[in-house]
């Protein structure tokens, strides 16, 4: 699968954010999620907005604000953003290439023979990587709740691209794996995938737990990849 070319500069950042972070990131300064993606000003601009949204919602925060951390007038950064809603669109557009790329990594590592040892790994890696995301999900996802168009580019961005990757890699692992009627079940399946995996990020938050070999199990259960993994 070829990648668009925010995803392959998005690696870069992976792992500037990743390096000497320790596991869980470092809590004592805010992370620089676009500069590496978006050198300069406009870079500078995005994670200052990000912050700004992330803090006080998209309502709540200013291009006044933004303008203040960054460390210039208000009217330099219309210069760059024609609005506070421009500004918004771009920080989802560009903020999904860094995600894109993780997610598309672990799911095209994924292999019929140690199935359940990558997905127990990649839970944990995932969980993990929610402390460098944090700022981008409380920022987007209650924005997108409120805003049609917010809405949309979170989709064609991140969860529409994530979704169709995990299909391809269903049909390598259907047939690795025999999975009766895989074609006409596909769908379906890695739809309860996604929920199975989302929902267990959540209540293992709201619970204090981490039972990633069960919900890897359960995993495997819903797909039909049980036999060889």
């Amino acid at each position: 699968m070829s990648r668009p070319e925010s995803d392959i500069k998005a690696a870069t950042a992976t792992e500037s954010l990743a390096a000497g972070a320790g596991p869980l990131g470092d809590s004592t300064r805010p992370t620089a999620f676009f500069a590496d993606i978006e050198p300069g000003r406009k870079g500078e601009i995005l994670d200052s907005a990000l912050h700004v949204f992330a803090e006080r919602g998209y309502d709540g925060g200013s291009m006044r604000e933004i303008a203040k951390r960054v460390g210039v007038t208000e009217p330099a950064i219309y210069r760059h953003f024609p609005g506070k809603e421009a500004l918004f669109l771009t920080l989802i557009e560009v903020g999904a290439g860094r995600m894109r790329h993780e997610a598309f990594a672990l799911i095209g590592e994924l292999r019929p023979e140690t199935l359940h040892s990558q997905l127990v790994s990649l839970f944990d890696n995932r969980r993990r990587a929610l402390r460098l995301n944090a700022p981008m999900l409380r920022a987007v996802v209650p924005a997108a709740a409120r805003n049609a168009a917010f809405l949309d580019a979170f989709r064609s961005a991140i969860a529409a691209p994530v979704l169709s990757c995990l299909a391809q890699k269903a049909v390598e692992l259907d047939a690795a794996f025999a999975v009766p009627d895989a074609d006409a079940t596909r769908d379906a399946r890695v739809r309860a995938l996604v929920s199975l995996i989302v929902g267990s990020f959540v209540s293992s938050m709201v619970l204090g737990d981490r039972p990633d070999d069960a919900v890897a199990n359960a995993a495997l259960k819903v797909m039909g990849w049980e036999s060889r993994a």
